[in-house]
């Protein structure tokens, strides 16, 4: 029987809400489709995990003001 999991997707990786031990070096086959409450199951933690996440590693690098004149 098919495990059912949610998750995000983030460009060409997916981020899952949890681990799939048993499967955990498989190739295996994904069925992308958008959950119809993906808002409401972001919760704080989540979310603050993926802000420090992007904060590290976004689009372009590691956000620094090293060096930079702060805004007022």
């Amino acid at each position: 029987m098919p495990e059912m999991l949610t998750g995000w997707v983030h460009g060409n990786t997916i981020t899952l809400e949890s681990s799939v031990h048993p499967l955990e070096g498989k190739r295996v086959l994904v069925r992308i489709e958008p959950a119809e409450d993906s808002e409401a199951t972001l919760t704080a933690d989540v979310q603050a995990r993926l802000w420090q996440a992007w904060a590290e590693r976004g689009p372009q690098g590691p956000i620094e003001d090293e060096g930079e004149p702060e805004i007022p």
